[in-house]
């Protein structure tokens, strides 16, 4: 049984959601990466840091 929506506009208001979706996606993707990377990298030094603090070389 299929059901039919009540608004024949709601399919293409989802379609240009996910439009607008990707767009904002893709524009701010070098962002999104670089603070990925920052965080890896602070991540990395943390840890290191703490296995020092744990060995007392600090």
């Amino acid at each position: 049984m299929a059901t039919k929506s009540k608004s024949d506009y709601a399919f293409l208001g989802s379609i240009v959601a996910l439009i607008i979706a990707a767009l904002s996606i893709g524009y701010c993707f070098s962002h999104i990466i670089d603070l990925v990377g920052n965080g890896v990298e602070r991540s990395s030094r943390a840890v290191a840091y703490l296995a020092r603090l744990m060995k007392g070389s600090v």
